[in-house]
């Protein structure tokens, strides 16, 4: 038997663990297949794999880079690395190729599938393991060496490494989340805007919920987000509060629609039980798409430091953001609105709880916000 038996396992028709098409069909040999075509050479664009599985808010924020990766790279291929429950902000984005979910499957997906690039900007477990794992030539970001140390791409990515595991620093900091992981990348600049793509269909459902409620077209609409999810109980503002700014601008003449998903039932519901004329719940239960929409409707968003605000900061709206345990320093809302924050000495403490009888959210005056919305209005 004179055959030639080589296997060339770097052809893209290869499926790695049984004969290809051709062999099947054709018994053809790998050493005489004119098909033969390697894989490295049947990618034209450059591929990028980001890793970014949550949460839901850190990724949506994230997607400012893709619009610099395509102004660097022209012709690439941009995958995205992420948790299911995450997913949604991703969809329909215009410069994903590919979402690929995190499951049982992403090891073997890693292993299988060459990048030219993985940019891990995560320094959750998880993340490190998978850009460690992934099959690359160039990690952006950070990964991990083999005696579990991570291993930061440049002086940016060391920097940023140290405000995570200091509190003192991420306190110290004066640059926005965008300003870091632009320098980390390397990308042109850092003021590239947060996508957020709006569904067709959710649109028409916002426009109904309009109609329904009798709110008439060229109306003021003010968008209140008044919870902060369970993981930060100390981000959220003071419910007397926004019901005191809601019935504020009722009185104005402008309506007021409450923004925000299961976690702010509670918040929600107070606020309507008030009965406060012109201020609408739009639901929480709706997809993220339609929750999308809803946020679209309005002129000005009042929130915290929540995924409601990175989401207005993509749709261009102008925003009021209340902070206190998190860095006001650190989020982006482009120009278009204010970030307020007590004078307490303990903001920035980045803890969950606080013990505290006024404590910095709770500090934050009715008139400050009132104020800050007037100026968009």
């Amino acid at each position: 038997m004179n055959k030639n038996f080589t296997v060339y396992t770097d052809c893209v028709h290869f499926p790695l663990d049984r004969p290809c098409v051709y062999q099947k069909n054709n018994n053809m040999l790998c050493a005489e297949c004119k098909k033969y075509e390697k894989s490295s050479a049947a990618q034209k664009e450059k591929r990028i794999l980001i890793i970014k599985l949550g949460a839901m808010g850190d990724v949506l924020r994230t997607t400012f880079m893709l619009e610099g990766l395509k102004e660097l790279y022209p012709q690439s291929e941009i995958s995205w690395l992420v948790n299911k429950n995450n997913a949604a902000v991703l969809e329909n984005n215009h410069f994903i190729s590919k979402i690929i979910l995190n499951d049982d499957k992403t090891n073997e997906f890693l292993a299988l599938n060459f990048f030219d690039a993985v940019i891990n900007l995560d320094l959750a477990p998880e993340s490190l393991a998978f850009a460690k794992l992934a099959n690359t030539s160039e990690i952006v970001g950070y990964s991990l060496d083999d005696k579990r140390n991570i291993v930061p791409s440049n002086d940016f990515a060391k920097q940023w490494l140290r405000m995570s595991a200091y509190d003192e620093l991420k306190k110290a900091n004066k640059f926005t989340y965008q300003h870091w992981m632009s320098k980390i990348s390397e990308l042109p600049r850092d003021n590239y805007e947060i996508t957020v793509p709006l569904e067709t269909s959710s649109v028409k459902r916002s426009g109904r919920f309009l109609s329904e409620n009798g709110i008439k077209s060229g109306k003021k609409i003010i968008g209140i987000n008044p919870g902060a999810g369970k993981r930060w109980p100390m981000k959220k503002w003071r419910t007397d509060g926004f019901i005191e700014v809601a019935k504020y601008f009722s009185e104005k003449g402008h309506a007021v629609l409450l923004l925000g998903g299961r976690d702010d039932e509670d918040e929600i519901k107070a606020i309507m039980s008030k009965r406060i004329p012109g201020v609408y719940s739009t639901g929480t239960d709706n997809s993220i798409p339609d929750f999308f929409a809803m946020i679209n409707l309005c002129g000005i968003v009042i929130c915290g430091d929540t995924m409601a605000l990175h989401a207005a900061a993509g749709l261009k709206k102008n925003i009021v953001a209340l902070f206190g345990p998190t860095s006001l320093a650190e989020i982006e809302v482009y120009g278009r609105g204010a970030k307020l924050q007590s004078d307490k000495g303990c903001v920035c403490c980045y803890k969950q709880t606080c013990k505290i009888t006024e404590n910095c959210m709770e500090a934050i005056s009715n008139d400050e916000v009132i104020k800050a919305v007037e100026k968009y209005l």
